[in-house]
């Protein structure tokens, strides 16, 4: 017999378990983070929420330098949901930082661009990601070759300059490669930021452009006064 008074437990919400796991984490609460997402995978057997706490299990064990449990977490959540593009791209990122598997790296990135071929900041984070195995397979000029595709059609189609991803034009300055370009997304990035009113990142974009111009006034002189339209983002990829 139902005991009316009895208070049923209400759902699981999966993003709430990952947002408090998150807290737990930035809190350096490893064992408290690791202990909730566990005991809630192990509620469950709906393959979304799973593959969710395995991302952010892939999380927790990356920021403690453990990084063959991270692979394997976000492996799992990826045979769940194998059409997810933010799990190949953060998977992606870790076979280029940890395991120097470049082409693989690439491989998984091309993929987000044949599942939302639509999307410009998936685009972005993809052409990004090629860009930054290209690096490290010392090929300069596909690393440059998509540092321009990550633009787009000067970043139209993102909600916010948060989307845009400076890794590869960080590193490629670093090696004083490609320094027109470099100098070309900055403007770029400059420009929609201001676009768009978001005045934390019209500064620290400005600073950093300020200090390109000082350090490389010969660029700086023969950049356009307006940024040129670039091509399709995934034009040639």
């Amino acid at each position: 017999m139902i005991d009316p008074n009895k208070k049923e437990p209400l759902p699981v919400n999966a993003s709430d378990v990952c947002y408090r796991a998150f807290e737990l984490i930035a809190t350096k609460q490893y064992a408290d983070a690791e202990k909730l997402l566990a005991l809630n995978m192990s509620r469950t057997d709906d393959d979304a929420s799973i593959a969710l706490y395995h991302s952010v299990m892939g999380v927790l064990f990356k920021v403690q330098g453990e990084y063959k449990s991270a692979w394997k977490h976000y492996q799992r959540a990826e045979k769940l949901l194998p059409e997810d593009p933010a799990l190949k791209i953060i998977s992606a990122r870790l076979l280029i930082e940890q395991f120097a598997e470049y082409d693989q790296a690439i491989k998984k990135a091309k993929k987000v661009l044949e599942l939302i071929p639509g999307n410009p900041v998936f685009a972005h984070q993809a052409c990004t990601t090629m860009g930054l195995a290209y690096f490290k397979k010392s090929d300069r000029r596909k690393a440059v070759e998509m540092l321009k595709a990550s633009c787009g059609e000067d970043f139209r189609g993102f909600v916010s300059a948060k989307n845009i991803d400076f890794a590869l034009v960080e590193v490629l300055l670093r090696r004083e490669i490609g320094l027109a370009e470099c100098r070309e997304f900055l403007s770029k990035a400059l420009a929609f930021a201001q676009g768009t009113a978001e005045d934390a990142y019209v500064k620290l974009i400005a600073k950093m452009l300020a200090a390109f111009d000082e350090e490389n006034p010969a660029v700086a002189e023969a950049a356009p006064d307006e940024p040129t339209e670039s091509r399709d983002i995934t034009e040639g990829i």
